[in-house]
């Protein structure tokens, strides 16, 4: 069991610099020196050097000394363990020895919203995102279309995992569009899908804003009370799972850390609950949609959107 065990021991909230922590830390130290500054240790590395430990979450002085475990530190280690940063290479079977180090620190703090460990799966990661000026337009006798932005360009996320934010830069997906079959989903229910790349029912396309969908849903009742709900208001976000092909990681204003998304490839979005990003957009329009009531959209959109036409042959807006 190459991680800490919990220890009780003081802690602190104030703003986290992991890499000043483990240059302040002493090298040539006993094993048990390190058990009071790190969370992880490489079984098979040599218990006297300070590259053998990982995940460095306490307070150390400028003379070397071990302090209190700081929760801001805490919540990071949890969030490189869920993937943030590129995640981590320590073996999947101790990670939730390393949660538990740290979730011990953050419940003697009496920290509420103790992040969960999540499972990882390929490196995959999920973020939900604001739908606002939701409207829905309809004509009798029409099938509706969900259209929106399921991501938008240079636009910080809320704070993530309680340090870093995230912003989405031009050009991110553009790769991930060519080659990939991305599939829209009502709150993450695979079972539940409500449009796909592969045949036309789910459009995505860049453009200056970002992200653009335009779903078909299938004509299930299921669909049907997924856009009354979404007329309704009662759901008005958006979430896009992806894997992080390139960032760029920087700190912003306030000192957080700011993960710049460069290129990503898509595999899912779907309407959800809960808000990450802010300024996403959604609607639920009707196929016969008055052409002056249309917004404008840029030319690589109205291609795409002549290209399903000619796929599917239906009218499209």
């Amino acid at each position: 069991m190459p991680h800490f065990a919990p220890h009780k021991t003081d802690t602190i909230d104030r703003p986290w610099d992991g890499p000043l922590m483990k240059g302040r830390a002493k090298s040539g130290q006993p094993h048990s020196y390190y058990g009071k500054i790190f969370a992880w240790y490489d079984p098979q590395g040599d218990p006297g050097i300070k590259g053998t430990y990982k995940f460095v979450h306490h307070e150390v002085s400028d003379s070397g000394e071990p302090g209190a475990a700081n929760i801001r530190g805490c919540i990071a280690g949890i969030a490189v363990l869920n993937g943030a940063r590129g995640g981590t290479n320590i073996p999947d079977s101790d990670r939730r020895g390393v949660y538990n180090h740290f979730k011990s620190h953050l419940q003697d703090a009496n920290y509420e919203n103790i992040p969960e460990l999540k499972s990882l799966q390929d490196g995959r990661e999920t973020r939900n995102l604001n739908l606002s000026e939701l409207r829905v337009l309809r004509e009798e006798g029409q099938s509706p279309r969900i259209l929106g932005y399921a991501a938008v360009f240079d636009t910080p996320s809320e704070v993530l995992f309680g340090f870093f934010r995230e912003i989405i830069r031009p050009g991110a997906f553009a790769n991930s569009l060519k080659e990939g079959d991305v599939r829209a989903l009502w709150q993450h229910d695979a079972a539940r899908v409500l449009g796909r790349t592969k045949n036309s029912t789910l459009i995505l396309a860049e453009d200056s804003h970002g992200l653009k969908i335009d779903i078909t849903p299938p004509k299930t009742q299921w669909a049907k009370d997924a856009l009354e709900s979404i007329r309704r208001g009662d759901v008005d976000q958006m979430s896009f799972g992806f894997q992080a092909l390139k960032d760029n990681w920087t700190k912003d204003e306030n000192g957080f850390q700011l993960r710049e998304l460069l290129e990503v490839e898509v595999f899912e979005v779907s309407a959800v609950t809960f808000p990450a990003y802010p300024d996403t957009t959604v609607a639920v329009r009707s196929r016969e949609e008055k052409p002056e009531e249309a917004p404008k959209q840029p030319e690589a959109w109205r291609t795409a959107c002549r290209q399903r036409e000619i796929q599917i042959g239906g009218a499209i807006l």
